[in-house]
């Protein structure tokens, strides 16, 4: 436990500084309608840091954010001097050339460097696992002044429109995002920005409550996010990025039941529900009787979380020809699986393996990897044979279920059934 908060401690509060400033920034952003300009100036700062790359200078030195901050403010005076043009074409459509025209830039650039890859998904996703004090020390103050900065221009200046109140917005916002996407990438930088003020003007009016309410959902999703990583051992600013995007969806399906009416939200979302089901089993059932050979992504979910469906369609021996090919392919897996533990012992007890060893360990692990992928084309095959002797059944079957998700279909099955008793009853009268 210590050691997980030691690790993603740092990061969290880093994660709750680039929530505080973007937050503000965010819900502005949003009044103004200009909801990707963080990716456009997040991108130039990003091709600001591949020029400084290209050119010899460490990632995180001072000559790259020098970089990245000229480009940035560049851009915040070409989005301040165009306003004028948004009378005839809007803003989010220069907006999205300058995103378009940066990205286009940094992968030109990229594609001459060595490890240009991995540059370009440092960028994108950034690796605020690896901030600490050191990094809040930097930018709490620089957010804290900035911070006072808008609140005064905000009330001051911008309502006016001039240019020079346009610019000092964009280029406060631009010396935000180059300092954020140095710690955070592109992406988990957007995410900060827009989720956390969406949510806060989704669920209140006032500005300050708005503000509040962002506050909170961005530092849970941060933390859910930051836990969940550390868990499954995933990418950090990816999985920041999908803890946002769920905070958003939920926020957004719990809208209605905390301001609207509950009840009518609960039917509702039922019926989306049903019609959504529906669908997935109409659309299964139509590609298993077209092409029952074809990948058939419900029925193995299906017989994922119950093996025992198989019985339904597999005849004794296409089960047993099943079994035996799983059996062998979980044995030859377990065996990959204890060879490659034995070599990752060897290295964490600084015992290498010589290289007779090391050969010998390698011809075993592509053995039993074609091994295990003869007996998963095996499987697959018995499964496929089984799914077209039976796509008609299992079709029919699945369209019966679809017909039965849909709203209102129970209730025209009881009226029919209701009719056809009532014209027996009437014959038998007669």
């Amino acid at each position: 436990m210590m050691d997980a908060l030691a690790l993603t401690g740092p990061p969290f509060l880093v994660a709750c500084c680039l929530v505080g400033i973007h937050t503000c920034f965010g819900l502005e952003v949003l009044k103004r309608d200009v909801v990707f300009v963080d990716l456009a100036l997040a991108q130039i700062a990003a091709l600001g840091a591949t020029v400084a790359f290209m050119l010899g200078h460490p990632a995180q030195g001072l000559a790259t954010y020098v970089w990245s901050l000229g480009f940035t403010l560049v851009a915040a005076a070409l989005l301040a001097g165009t306003k004028a043009w948004s009378e005839r074409i809007s803003q989010e459509a220069l907006i999205g050339v300058i995103y378009v025209v940066a990205a286009a830039a940094a992968v030109l650039l990229i594609d001459r460097a060595p490890q240009g890859s991995e540059h370009l998904k440092q960028i994108l996703t950034g690796n605020i696992l690896t901030t600490g004090i050191d990094d809040l020390l930097i930018v709490v103050p620089l957010y804290a002044v900035i911070a006072a900065l808008l609140w005064f221009i905000c009330r001051n200046i911008t309502t006016s429109g001039t240019f020079a109140g346009d610019y000092a917005f964009y280029a406060m916002f631009g010396i935000v995002v180059t300092s954020s996407v140095a710690l955070a990438g592109v992406l988990l930088v957007f995410s900060f920005l827009i989720i956390p003020a969406a949510i806060g003007m989704l669920h209140a009016d006032k500005p300050a409550h708005q503000l509040a309410i962002a506050w909170i959902a961005g530092v849970i999703a941060s933390a859910l996010g930051l836990a969940v990583s550390f868990m499954l051992d995933l990418p950090t600013g990816g999985t920041m990025v999908c803890a946002f995007g769920a905070a958003l969806t939920l926020a957004g399906l719990a809208h209605p039941f905390l301001h609207g009416d509950a009840r009518l939200a609960t039917r509702r979302g039922v019926a989306a529900a049903r019609y959504v089901i529906a669908f997935v089993l109409a659309g299964s059932a139509l590609l298993l009787m077209l092409a029952p050979r074809a990948d058939q992504p419900l029925l193995d979910i299906a017989e994922t979380v119950l093996p025992s469906l198989r019985a339904l369609y597999f005849t004794a021996s296409e089960a047993e020809a099943y079994a035996d090919a799983h059996q062998y392919a979980e044995r030859y897996r377990q065996e990959a699986e204890r060879l490659n533990a034995l070599e990752a012992r060897s290295r964490a007890r600084d015992e290498a393996l010589d290289d007779a060893m090391l050969g010998r360990v390698s011809s075993f692990l592509k053995s039993y990897g074609e091994m295990t992928r003869g007996e998963e084309f095996v499987m697959r095959e018995v499964r496929s044979r089984a799914r077209e002797r039976m796509r008609w059944v299992i079709g029919a079957a699945l369209l019966t279920l679809a017909g039965l998700a849909l709203p209102g279909s129970i209730d025209i099955l009881r009226r029919a059934v209701r009719r056809n008793a009532n014209g027996v009853s009437g014959s038998i009268l007669l």
